[in-house]
């Protein structure tokens, strides 16, 4: 197999976006956080300067301050992140079409047929990383391998500002000596759970025989014996391209059990699936809450509708509907929303006498919004609830 899949990961990214648009910041311990005045909250990103203080992601703020006492903290910037995340994505897609964005900082490439146009792929990597620097003044670190969990783990494996290629022939060395919870979907839980097992590493989850993982995960266990050898059948695939749904989540700079402080968040998102389903001229009827509590227990819902919408009000009102029946009155660090059962909006649909004109309406609007954002910006038309809220990418 070749190696032509790359995993760019973008190094301590909220708080390189701060000292990237801040040259005061650079060189500087930077903690980005919830209330810096009264030290509530906990870290969302360290920069590299005050990680060998022992700050860490998801401490408390007040903790990470008593360790690096010099650092200077900093209110999470939503915006700042996605225009940067939308600029390095810009610079991967001229690389190739197929670019698979995972999370606001990091995405996979397959850059197999593009060496008569850009070299083989590690000078590709070698070019991202030096465009990315004197583009954005951004570091990032990038896997080089031929399966996509192979290259995220590779991504990982000489941070910051690394370049690690690994093939098949590497895994047993490079690998399998990790422990067994640096493997692509392996939680807290699982390793637990392997650990009782006697599996520590990922070369001894490689070798334990497939019966008994089988018989103590199920199918999940022969899936992560199959990741652990180095073995991923799935393709990088662009959103759109067999997408089954939309979604985005969102970690709170401080975790909170205000239902209008959350619904604002969902509205956010709301606003951002929609547009992407526009986009990509899609519409969707199951809509999906998800919330993370401060323990890290992830739990969702999810509502289906006779009709299929792309539209920002419909798909906030469901989610809200979804989110007031299943999480009212629960402390959250994480929302999610996602818009699942998709379909072509001209697909057919059983219109309702009294609320398609109003509909009509809305959708004509949206249209309007989306041409207008796109000429002249995301924020040249700004929801009035949204202005002191949190603000998405539009991807």
């Amino acid at each position: 197999m070749a190696e032509t899949i790359l995993h760019v990961d973008m190094n301590a990214f909220f708080a390189a976006c701060h000292q990237a648009a801040d040259p005061g910041l650079r060189g500087r311990p930077l903690l980005v956080s919830g209330d810096p005045e009264a030290r509530h909250g906990i870290i969302l990103t360290a920069s590299y300067e005050a990680r060998p203080f022992g700050v860490k992601t998801a401490m408390p703020t007040g903790e990470a301050l008593r360790l690096c006492p010099q650092a200077t903290v900093v209110r999470p910037d939503f915006k700042l992140y996605s225009s940067y995340s939308r600029r390095v994505m810009a610079i991967l897609s001229s690389y190739t079409p197929l670019v698979e964005q995972f999370s606001i900082d990091e995405a996979w490439l397959d850059v197999a047929g593009c060496e008569s146009l850009f070299g083989p792929p590690m000078a590709v990597a070698r070019e991202i990383k030096a465009r990315i620097k004197a583009e954005l003044g951004l570091t990032c670190s990038i896997g080089i391998a031929p399966t996509k969990i192979l290259a995220k783990m590779a991504s990982d494996l000489e941070k910051p500002d690394g370049l690690v290629l690994i093939s098949m022939a590497d895994v047993p060395a490079r690998i399998w000596p990790l422990p067994v919870e640096a493997l692509f979907g392996v939680g807290p839980q699982t390793a637990a759970a392997l650990r009782k097992l006697g599996i520590r590493t990922i070369g001894q989850l490689a070798r334990y025989p497939r019966a008994s993982l089988k018989a103590r995960f199920g199918v999940y266990g022969e899936y992560l014996a199959e990741l652990a050898q180095g073995r991923d059948g799935s393709r990088v695939q662009p959103e759109g391209e067999g997408v089954k749904s939309v979604g985005n989540s969102i970690t709170l700079p401080h975790d909170t059990a205000d239902p209008e402080e959350i619904e604002t968040v969902l509205l956010a998102l709301a606003e951002e699936v929609g547009t992407r389903l526009r986009r990509r001229a899609l519409a969707g009827r199951t809509v999906t809450v998800s919330v993370k509590t401060p323990e890290f227990k992830l739990h969702t819902r999810s509502a289906t509708y006779p009709d299929a919408t792309a539209l920002t009000e419909a798909i906030y009102a469901r989610a809200r509907e979804v989110f007031r029946r299943h999480f009212v009155g629960r402390t959250v660090r994480l929302v999610g929303l996602s818009v699942g059962n998709l379909v072509p909006p001209e697909a057919p649909a059983q219109l309702d006498l009294f609320t398609a004109p109003e509909t009509e309406k809305r959708a004509r609007l949206a249209q309007t919004v989306d041409r207008l954002r796109a000429r002249f910006g995301e924020d040249a038309l700004v929801r009035a609830r949204l202005l002191k809220g949190p603000r998405l990418s539009k991807k």
